[in-house]
């Protein structure tokens, strides 16, 4: 209902054009569809430009992230702690509105451009695939420093101090030991970017339709969002790019299942903390650079347009205003609704995400037959999918599919498929983080509670919830951010009361509003931001002394134990 339905339905409607035919459906298999996209140069220009950028942007991120990774865990530069902090700041903002943010900086009439920094020549080839690939590896080069920095915290220093012993010099260490056992993990990270560079929306609807490099993600939106709606050609394009990223998690599959090397043994040491001397200083200057590209540049842009009256006339006294933020507050506005309905959306959809997550969790951790292996399988593949794609299948699904177009709950055009697509595509993410904690739990505890006849619902919420409440802490914090700027299945099932940020944003600035959609966007994060650090600092004070004791029976012996 959540996931299979959705895309088989993706996939049916490719060979079956008339299916959902309002007039007259039709169940005949045709191949007019195939024969029309792949006779189509403007989708044979989007495969092309979608692979070439996605294939360029694995490269470089990959590069910058290992390297990002290698600094912050294995060289002794200064601001080492802040350094490691930035992958997840920049991983934690939103792709779409980072990509904005550079329209507003490398613009002809943008912040960059009215200092005289970048030349008409470069203003052109940034919005072209030097500029996306730019961008992309700026958004995506967390992903790269965090599989490549999990590798490297595992990496020991045994065989590094062998080869040293032996008179090895160090780069050739790092070109023939370090380099291969890290191997896997550069696979991993090239894989992963490759991906997500083929499923994102938030480049495709921004900068690239901008610069009219058409990609197969924007092509689902336009072919589905048109009038009339071209359902057959939404549903061919839906076909290519799910078996494109569906054929990079195979390779991926492959090349883990024939290169596994497990690097920590009883015999592991710490890994060697190099002294880079003098060359500190330039890298981390280098380091911090790269922080101010991929996070603080882009933030301040959007806070300095959301504090003037024009783009155009720049960062002059007289040109600051507070209105675009007091307009983007104001009751009663689509910017207010849009705010409000957002952070109400993502609190809904976390909150049941969560407690579904955890009801599964529960229950495949007791299962020791099939449904455990079908159901992590499902889960874990379900992360690959597009949200564009996701988003296309409830359309038909809920729209077209007879059965489904007269349910109450959830209900086309309504919020609650919105808030329902938000539950799907965060659900396989949540199941993975509480999983990881229940197993961790001893069978111990629950057959104890079973054996004095506390039932399997009070179980879970006195003994499993507290235990692994950090867990579902964050897990709630991640859905909640991850929904609140969601963009592709927010704009491709916009409820008829109105929309959330992420459409409202983009609606905005391709309207001429950028201020008031960076008045938006500031106070979306500062709101997302603000709201997940109160609850987590809170989670973190006061989660581990109050969860282990509701855990403990409230015997006084226990009591005394749990406060010792």
């Amino acid at each position: 209902m959540l996931l299979g339905l959705p895309l088989l339905l993706v996939l049916v409607q490719a060979v079956m054009p008339g299916l959902f035919d309002v007039n007259a459906p039709d169940m005949a298999l045709s191949l007019g569809p195939l024969e029309k996209a792949f006779g189509s140069s403007r989708v044979g220009n989007a495969v092309v430009n979608s692979l070439e950028l996605a294939a360029t942007t694995a490269l470089t991120a990959t590069l910058l992230g290992g390297a990002f990774a290698l600094l912050a865990r294995r060289c002794n530069i200064p601001a080492r702690r802040f350094i490691s902090a930035v992958p997840w700041l920049v991983f934690l903002t939103p792709s779409y509105l980072k990509a904005l943010a550079w329209v507003l900086l490398i613009s002809p009439g943008g912040y960059l451009a009215q200092w005289g920094i970048l030349s008409t020549q470069f203003i052109h080839t940034f919005f072209a695939l030097p500029g996306l690939v730019f961008v992309q590896t700026l958004i995506l080069f967390p992903l790269a420093t965090f599989v490549i920095g999990a590798a490297l915290a595992g990496l020991g220093s045994e065989y590094e101090d062998a080869a040293r012993m032996a008179g090895v010099r160090p780069l050739r260490i790092w070109l023939h030991i370090n380099g291969p056992l890290l191997m896997p993990a550069i696979a991993l990270s090239l894989i992963t970017i490759f991906a997500e560079v083929l499923s994102d929306f938030g480049m495709a609807s921004t900068i690239a339709r901008v610069s009219n490099f058409g990609v197969l993600t924007y092509g689902i939106y336009a072919a589905a969002s048109d009038y009339p709606v071209d359902f057959p050609m939404a549903g061919v394009l839906a076909l290519i790019l799910l078996l494109l990223v569906v054929g990079v998690v195979m390779v991926d599959r492959l090349l883990r299942r024939r290169v596994d090397p497990r690097l920590i043994s009883g015999r592991s040491k710490n890994g060697r903390i190099y002294d880079l001397g003098l060359w500190r200083w330039p890298a981390a200057i280098a380091a911090l650079a790269i922080s101010l590209l991929a996070l603080f540049l882009p933030v301040a842009a959007i806070a300095a347009r959301a504090f003037s009256r024009t783009l155009a006339a720049g960062l002059t006294f007289g040109n600051f205003t507070a209105a675009n933020v007091l307009t983007a507050l104001s009751f009663g506005t689509d910017t207010d609704g849009a705010l409000l309905r957002s952070l109400a959306y993502a609190g809904i959809a976390a909150v049941i995400t969560c407690g579904g997550a955890l009801i599964l969790a529960a229950e495949l951790d007791r299962s020791r037959g099939i449904l455990r292996p079908l159901v992590l399988g499902l889960s874990l593949g379900a992360v690959a999918i597009p949200g564009i794609v996701l988003g296309f299948g409830y359309i038909l699904m809920w729209n077209r599919l007879p059965g489904f177009q007269n349910w109450p709950f959830p209900h086309y055009g309504d919020a609650s498929l919105m808030v329902t697509g938000y539950i799907a595509a965060a659900l396989p993410y949540c199941l993975v983080i509480i999983m990881g904690a229940i197993g961790q739990l001893s069978p111990s505890l629950g057959e104890a509670a079973k054996l004095h006849g506390v039932g399997a619902t009070r179980r879970l919420l006195r003994i499993t919830l507290p235990l692994v409440l950090l867990s579902v802490v964050t897990a709630f914090l991640f859905t909640f951010i991850r929904t609140m700027f969601e963009l592709p299945i927010s704009q491709m099932l916009v409820p008829v009361n109105g929309p959330p940020v992420p459409p409202m944003v983009t609606h905005l600035f391709s309207h001429d509003q950028d201020g008031l959609g960076s008045a938006l966007s500031l106070l979306s994060m500062l709101a997302a931001g603000g709201g997940a650090g109160i609850i987590w600092l809170f989670a973190k004070r006061f989660v581990p002394r109050r969860g282990v004791a509701s855990a403990v029976m409230p015997t006084p012996a226990s009591s005394r134990i749990s406060s010792s």
